[in-house]
């Protein structure tokens, strides 16, 4: 049995070793099968940027040829205007010429028939007065002829001039047609280009879909993965291949990268505000521990120095005896405080198993012992002294006079020792139903002696 479990347990390590050889070849298979995928990737990448980059440049020659084109429009533009402004000149030049034409031919006219008359006189003068007049006839003939000259040469220059507007015009009208064509012709030209811009533009837009849907990455992700192409047939091949298996894969979260900016985006916030938090809660607890050493050097300070007054007081209101504060605990922060008494002719007791006016008395001791440490410029009292006996009523009443320097004290009492202790006292009586009188007196105008 013994060697049949070797042999069992040599079988099985045997066969561990096969299955970890077979997985680390199927991983590095696997790892294999992945880069080249990430290779075809890239060449596929590459052929899309180079088209991009392709569509790019024509984009930017488009839009050149577009602005020369739209240069050329407004040159031919100015250059119709300019035509069309000196058409007009011309034509009105041409009018004025016409008109001054007619105006001369018929005052040639006129003057060829005043020119008739005047030969008609000159053959028919018989006489002595018409022998006389001859010189003045001759002049006038020789004037009207000279005039008929002038007038058929201006007439010349008028038509000469006629002609040459009005092949000025017709140049300016074959130019105007040419510029109009060619108005048209950039027009034509222009719209093509647009309409090609939009084609492309398109396609672009096409590309960026393609790699935002099949790739989930942008154009200018794709441009900076791009590499050149070796084998253009091959890689179309491999790509159908990726594509094959993407689609293997079953749906992708395409927004998986932007939740997870979004996400990370969040995390540096609250990181950044946990730190803040962290950076405060530090200064907070400096500041409390600072506070805290503050608060305990001056309640040390004002603990001791009414626990001093205390004792005094206390020896005062008394007559001797003993009293102390006590604190609870070693932290002054939460340590409570215990009177500790000792009254004339009695051992150390707790206030408890004290009487009524030994605590009172014990009170009003600690309460002067304060106002001696702190002084409190206003001090009120309501029947403090109402479990004391005479004598001790007389003792407080001494005891509140030497605070008149300092403090004024408002005593509400019945006690005839602290009234006698009073500068001024005031009463109220109701001798009325319903109506109080306040009736005052000032000790120290009376004259008790």
């Amino acid at each position: 049995m013994g060697l049949e479990h070797q042999q069992a347990l040599s079988e099985v390590e045997k066969n561990q070793t096969l299955v970890d050889s077979f997985k680390q070849d199927s991983q590095r298979t696997e790892g294999v099968n992945l880069q080249d995928k990430a290779e075809q990737l890239k060449a596929e990448l590459a052929q899309i940027a180079s088209k991009r980059e392709t569509i790019n440049d024509r984009i930017e020659a488009i839009k050149e040829d577009k602005d020369a084109l739209g240069q050329q429009k407004q040159v031919l533009l100015d250059k119709q205007s300019k035509l069309q402004l000196k058409e007009r000149d011309l034509q009105a030049e041409l009018r004025f010429a016409k008109t001054e034409s007619n105006r001369l031919q018929a005052d040639l006219s006129e003057l060829m028939k005043e020119s008739d008359s005047l030969k008609s006189l000159l053959n028919n003068q018989v006489n002595d007065d018409q022998t006389d007049r001859l010189p003045h006839l001759q002049a006038q003939h020789k004037e009207a002829v000279q005039r008929k000259e002038d007038l058929e040469q201006a007439l010349v220059r008028a038509k000469i001039q006629v002609q040459d507007y009005e092949g000025q015009l017709e140049d300016l009208e074959e130019r105007l047609a040419k510029a109009g064509n060619r108005n048209e012709d950039l027009i034509r030209q222009q719209t093509r280009l647009e309409e090609r811009e939009s084609q492309i533009s398109q396609s672009l837009r096409k590309f960026a879909t393609q790699l935002a849907e099949d790739y989930q990455m942008t154009l200018e992700v794709a441009k900076g993965q791009a590499s050149p192409l070796d084998n253009v047939e091959q890689t179309r091949q491999n790509l159908q291949g990726l594509e094959r298996s993407i689609k293997a894969l079953g749906p992708v979260n395409v927004d998986a990268i932007a939740q997870f900016e979004e996400v990370k985006q969040r995390l540096d916030f609250l990181n950044g505000q946990k730190d803040d938090l962290l950076e405060a809660k530090s200064l907070l607890l400096n500041t409390i521990n600072d506070m805290d050493d503050e608060v305990k050097s001056r309640f040390k300070a004002t603990f001791e120095a009414i626990r001093e007054s205390f004792k005094q007081t206390f020896t005062q209101m008394f007559g001797g005896g003993s009293a102390d504060l006590i604190l609870t605990s070693d932290n002054l922060l939460e340590a409570g405080v215990e009177i500790s008494v000792q009254p004339p002719g009695k051992k150390i007791q707790s206030l408890n198993l004290m009487s009524g006016g030994e605590k009172a008395l014990s009170a009003l001791a600690l309460l002067f012992a304060i106002i001696r440490v702190k002084t409190i410029p206003f001090v009120i009292l309501d029947e403090v002294e109402a479990a004391l006996d005479e004598a001790n009523v007389k003792r407080f009443g001494d005891y509140l006079n030497r605070f008149d320097k300092s403090s004024q004290f408002i005593v509400v009492t019945h006690r005839k020792g602290t009234m006698s202790a009073a500068d001024s006292i005031y009463g109220v009586t109701m001798q009325e139903s319903g109506v109080s009188k306040i009736v005052s007196v000032k000790l120290k105008d009376l004259d008790l002696d």
